[in-house]
């Protein structure tokens, strides 16, 4: 079983990158961690979701968003996060659903796609893929962060 905590540093637990250091086309992991039966089900008792409503073929799937506590570990893993970052924008598919009944190896990586200002404030946009240990994607991001100066 795999934390978030166990792959990703925290705000202010290791000096934080500056805006100017993230670099446009920089590949992002790969990082890998397992979602196992026990966290999803404490993901399902801390968002409050009805299990009933994630079943796929009459089997128990994940909430999908259960990915989400692991979202930004290849993008902190190459540039751990300065204090402040704020999200902005969030785009997810999700390609293939996490079995409750088994722990699902998860390998995550990506890219930074493109860094912009917007009225005045910093922002970098990046790709993300989540697959699994035979390479088929579960899930594919475009996440938007500011990143205060």
């Amino acid at each position: 079983m795999t934390r978030p905590s166990d792959i990703k540093p925290r705000e202010g637990s290791v000096p934080g990158t500056p805006y100017a250091v993230f670099a446009e086309g920089q590949a992002l992991g790969p990082v890998s961690f397992d979602i196992t039966p026990e966290i999803v089900e404490e993901y399902f008792h801390a968002s409050q979701a009805d299990p009933a409503l994630y079943l796929v073929d009459g089997r128990q799937a994940a909430a999908p968003n259960v990915l989400l506590p692991y979202m930004t570990v290849p993008v902190y893993q190459t540039y751990p996060p300065i204090q402040g970052i704020v999200m902005a924008e969030l785009e997810m598919k999700w390609q293939r659903p996490i079995w409750a009944d088994e722990t699902t190896h998860v390998t995550a990586t990506g890219s930074i796609v493109k860094k912009f200002e917007k009225r005045g404030r910093k922002y970098i946009q990046w790709r993300g893929v989540f697959a699994n240990d035979k390479g088929q994607p579960i899930a594919e991001l475009l996440n938007t962060f500011h990143v205060p100066e």
